[in-house]
């Protein structure tokens, strides 16, 4: 049944990305490898998150906690995946909540929601691993599959033209100081932190070299 989650959840991924194209010229030819690239490891790790929420879960806040998590994870590939096929980039926080009066289109702000709700997770969880990490979960699977459809959408974009994000710079910073110390508190024989830790590099990658686009059109 894990197995078939994952299954369905790369289904939907390349389902979204092909009605995206579908009435459009004949997409890149890179389109297709991207997607799979963009989805096997949510995937895999899907069914890996969904296993974890009865075992990790202890409180009410920990079921809504996980249950957010794999919300988020199930999210990131599908919206990722139609971002991709459209090549729509990443919209900085300023650009989606910036009050310009401009009208965002639907996969704008379900792709911007998306990753706010993404990074602030990661901040929340970090930031626990910094401050009080004695029997705390390390949620690499969830993160993983979340943050590595953005990772392949911001590499499969062209780069945005416009300032660098001022908030996206500053939980960049939180981020990779934040990973350098859970590793170097948890050192290098815990895989999982390690991993997790990776993961929230790749994630302050993104958001360091965020731009404001002046166009998500």
């Amino acid at each position: 049944m894990l197995g078939l989650a994952g299954i369905l959840l790369t289904a939907f991924s390349f389902g979204a990305a092909f009605m995206a194209v579908r009435n459009k010229p004949a997409p890149p030819s890179l389109l297709w490898w991207r997607i799979a690239a963009l989805t096997f490891l949510p995937a895999v790790l899907f069914g890996w998150t969904i296993e974890t929420i009865p075992v990790e879960s202890y409180t009410a806040g920990g079921w809504l906690r996980l249950l957010s998590f794999t919300a988020i994870a199930a999210i990131a590939p599908i919206v990722c995946a139609t971002a991709c096929a459209l090549s729509r980039p990443i919209p900085t926080f300023a650009a989606l909540l910036g009050g310009r009066g401009e009208l965002r289109p639907a996969l704008a702000w379900t792709l911007g929601l998306t990753f706010i709700v993404l990074v602030l997770f990661a901040v929340q969880a970090a930031l626990g691993l910094v401050f009080d990490p004695r029997d705390r979960d390390i949620d690499f699977a969830p993160f993983t599959a979340a943050i590595v459809p953005f990772l392949v959408l911001f590499f499969s974009t062209p780069r945005q033209i416009g300032a660098r994000a001022i908030t996206g710079r500053v939980a960049a910073c939180v981020l990779a100081l934040s990973a350098i110390y859970i590793v170097l508190n948890e050192s290098f024989a815990n895989w999982q932190a390690v991993w997790f830790c990776a993961v929230l590099l790749c994630l302050a990658f993104i958001l360091a070299l965020a731009r404001d686009a002046p166009d998500l059109e």
